[in-house]
């Protein structure tokens, strides 16, 4: 499996393309235990992808393996106890797996012009009231076992079940910001790329290799790993 990954290249131009090949890979991840293991334990240790692992309200982000330069980038998701509608979009197009629990997910139709979102704007307490909104189009229940791709210009929010799990595989960035906005209050905001983040931004979300270990704890409890 890591020699294939090593190998592999992706082309998100052709999404239908992408959309396959990227399942292929993940379904066969999530079969490859042992794999996944080597791939988190080394994420650990190189510092270059520990860096990039991250907590967030909603969920927590392990990357585990980083290769953009050929077209992806590989994530553990472990979602958190908190819950918020914060319809969003990516920089990227992915292709999500689930592996343990699911969500309710909800993609949306942005109203209004995201234009008129102050550029400074890039946190949720810098967050300003706007005439930007979204309408929720459909609904699906995604359960374990499912997979899906999203292009980065569509717009989601997922309500996931505890303990829910994700492989997640992302593409280069095709845009320099992506879009936040929070239903309850109706606040708008920009996420940008670590490169353009600002460094109090980046601090915030830093997690301590105590923390990793917890949640590689949680995902052998889970029979992730």
């Amino acid at each position: 499996m890591l020699d294939a990954l090593n190998r592999m290249t992706i082309d998100w131009s052709d999404l239908p393309k992408a959309r396959q090949q990227t399942k292929e890979v993940l379904l066969a991840l999530a079969e490859d235990k042992q794999a996944l293991g080597e791939l988190l334990a080394r994420a650990r240790e190189e510092e270059d992808l520990f860096d990039k692992c991250e907590h967030h309200k909603l969920l927590d982000k392990l990357v585990v393996y980083d290769a953009l330069d050929r077209g992806f980038r590989i994530r553990v998701h472990v979602s958190t106890d908190d819950h918020r509608d914060r319809p969003h979009d990516h920089r990227f197009s992915f292709t999500s797996l689930i592996m343990r629990g699911g969500y309710r997910h909800v993609r949306h139709q942005l109203v209004g012009r995201a234009e008129d979102i102050p550029d400074d704007v890039q946190n949720d307490w810098e967050a300003r009231d706007t005439d930007v909104r979204v309408v929720p189009l459909f609904v699906t229940n995604e359960v374990e076992g499912n997979c899906y791709t999203l292009h980065h210009n569509e717009i989601h929010t997922t309500f996931t079940t505890p303990n829910t799990v994700s492989l997640f595989l992302r593409g280069p960035a095709e845009k320099e910001r992506s879009i936040i906005t929070e239903r309850e209050t109706g606040k708008v905001w920009w996420r940008f790329g670590e490169d353009k983040e600002k460094e109090s931004r980046r601090a915030s979300k830093r997690i301590s290799k105590e923390y990793f270990d917890d949640l590689a704890q949680r995902l052998r409890a889970l029979e992730v790993l």
